[in-house]
C-alpha cells in the first residue's frame, strides 16, 4: 500500500506534526509512504516540496486580489501531479491545503480522472465553505446551503475587492461530489457533525481525534516556578494567541484584575510587543518550539486555560492533560470534547465571571484532584501512535474494499 499526503507544512505546526507522524507511523508498518509540502523544518526523504517562496508570495497576492485561495500554483500543481504520476499511490491524504501553495481544481480534477482513494482530515472547516476556516463568531450557516456575501470577507486571509465565495464554494462541492471513493475524517465530533450538514453529507465521514506524544507530554520536573519567583503562587497558563485575541480582551482584564498577589497568569508565545503591553500581574513569555519546555510549562501549572473562540480540537488541550494540569475552556466547536469532569471544566463561550469562578473551584479542590487522572486519560485516548494506527487501519481498509467488491 502507498499512501500520499499533502499539507502546507511537514514537521512544524499542529498539522506538520500529524502528518509526520502518520508518515512515520507508516514506515515503522512496512508501507510506503510519501509527503507533498510547502514548507518543512526536517526534510523528509520521502517527500516532495511544493513551489517556492516566490510562487507562494504570488499566490498569496493573488488570492487578496482575486478573491479566490487555490486558484493559483499552476506550474507547481502540475509538477506535484508528474510526481503523483510516478509513485502512482493507492491512497492521497488531503490536509490543510489553504497556505497558497497549491491549485486545488487542479488536484481534485486529477484525483477524479484517475479514481484515485482520498481521505481528507478537516483541520478546520475550509474544505467545506467559499473562504473561511472557521464561521461560529459570525453565526453564519451559509455554507449549508451556498456561500455568498461573505460576512468574513476582510478577515482571515483577507480578500480586497471580491467575494468570490459562491463560486469557490461551488466548486469544491462539484469536484468533491465527483470524487468516487472519498473519506471524510473530522479531528473532533463537532466538526464530523459540521460536515454532515455541508455538501460532504452522502460521504463517508469518520472522526480521528489528534493524539500528542506521552512519552514527552508527561508530568515534568521543573524549575520555572523558582526562576520567575512564583513558587508559592497559583499559576494559570494560557496561549497568547488565545487569549490576545479581541474577543477576549474583557476576560482579560477581568482575570488580571482578580488576581491577587498569591496567583498569576502566565501566557506563552507573546512576541517582544505583546509582553510590554501586558498587565502587570500577567508573565508573557515567548514562543516555545522545544516539546520538552513546553510540557514542563503545562506540568508545573495549576490550570492550563484556554479562551479559544473557534478550534476544531486544539492539541493544546490534550497536551496540558497528558501532563497532569487540567483544562478550562470555553465551550465552543471542538474544544470541549477531552474535557470531563476529571480532566477539568467547561465554561459558556466568552464568560469572565464563569472562567474565574472554574478557576476558583480547580484551585478549592487543588491540581492533586485532577492530576492522575488526567495522564491515566491522556495515554488511553490520545497516545498518538493509537490515533494514527487509526489512519493506516482506514487506508487499509480503503484499499480493501475492492477486493471485497472482486470476491462478491
Amino acid at each position: 500500500m502507498k499512501v500520499l499526503q499533502i499539507n502546507a507544512v511537514y514537521g512544524q505546526g499542529s498539522t506538520g506534526v500529524i502528518v509526520k507522524d502518520i508518515d512515520e507511523a507508516l514506515q515503522e508498518n512496512g508501507y510506503k509512504s510519501f509527503v507533498a509540502y510547502a514548507n518543512c523544518n526536517t526534510i523528509p526523504n520521502n517527500g516532495f516540496k511544493i513551489g517556492n517562496k516566490i510562487d507562494h508570495k504570488v499566490h498569496g497576492m493573488l488570492t487578496r486580489t482575486l478573491g479566490k485561495q487555490a486558484y493559483s500554483s499552476v506550474l507547481s500543481t502540475n509538477k506535484l501531479l508528474r510526481y503523483i504520476d510516478i509513485i502512482n499511490p493507492d491512497v492521497i491524504h488531503l490536509h490543510n491545503l489553504h497556505s497558497n501553495y497549491i491549485n486545488l481544481n487542479m488536484l481534485l480534477k486529477y484525483i477524479i480522472k484517475n479514481d484515485i482513494k482520498t481521505v481528507i482530515t478537516l483541520h478546520d472547516c475550509w474544505f467545506f465553505t467559499g473562504k473561511c476556516f472557521h464561521y461560529i463568531a459570525d453565526q453564519c450557516t451559509k455554507w449549508q446551503t451556498e456561500c455568498n456575501t461573505c460576512p468574513r470577507l476582510k478577515k482571515d486571509v483577507p480578500s480586497w475587492f471580491f467575494d468570490q465565495t459562491s463560486k469557490v464554494f461551488n466548486d469544491k462541492k462539484r469536484y468533491f461530489e465527483l470524487i468516487s471513493d472519498l473519506v471524510v475524517v473530522g479531528v473532533s465530533n463537532w466538526i464530523s457533525n459540521e460536515a454532515k450538514k455541508s455538501f460532504f453529507k452522502d460521504k463517508e465521514i469518520a472522526t480521528i481525534h489528534n493524539g500528542v506524544d506521552t512519552v514527552i507530554f508527561k508530568p515534568m520536573e521543573s524549575n520555572f516556578r523558582k526562576k520567575n519567583n512564583i513558587e508559592d503562587k497559583f499559576v494559570i497558563l494560557g496561549m497568547a494567541n488565545k487569549w490576545l485575541l479581541p474577543n477576549n480582551n474583557p476576560s482579560l482584564k477581568y482575570i488580571s484584575n482578580n488576581l491577587g498577589e498569591n496567583y498569576v497568569l502566565v501566557l506563552v508565545g507573546c512576541s517582544e510587543a505583546e509582553k510590554h503591553n501586558l498587565p502587570a500581574n500577567v508573565i508573557g513569555l515567548g514562543y516555545v518550539n522545544n516539546k520538552e519546555e513546553l510540557a514542563r510549562i503545562y506540568s508545573m501549572a495549576d490550570v492550563f486555560v484556554n479562551t479559544t473562540w473557534e478550534d476544531s480540537f486544539p492539541t493544546v488541550n490534550i497536551e496540558s492533560i497528558s501532563c497532569g494540569t487540567p483544562v478550562i475552556t470555553f465551550d465552543s466547536c471542538g474544544s470541549p470534547e477531552a474535557i470531563d469532569k476529571d480532566t477539568g471544566l467547561i465554561v459558556p463561550q466568552g464568560n469572565y465571571k464563569q472562567l474565574w469562578k472554574a478557576i476558583m473551584e480547580i484551585k478549592q479542590k487543588g491540581k492533586h484532584y485532577y492530576q492522575q487522572r488526567c495522564v491515566e486519560y491522556g495515554r488511553e485516548k490520545y497516545n498518538k501512535n493509537d490515533r494514527y494506527t487509526d489512519y493506516i487501519l482506514l487506508y487499509e481498509e480503503i484499499c480493501n474494499r475492492d477486493r471485497m467488491r472482486e470476491k462478491n
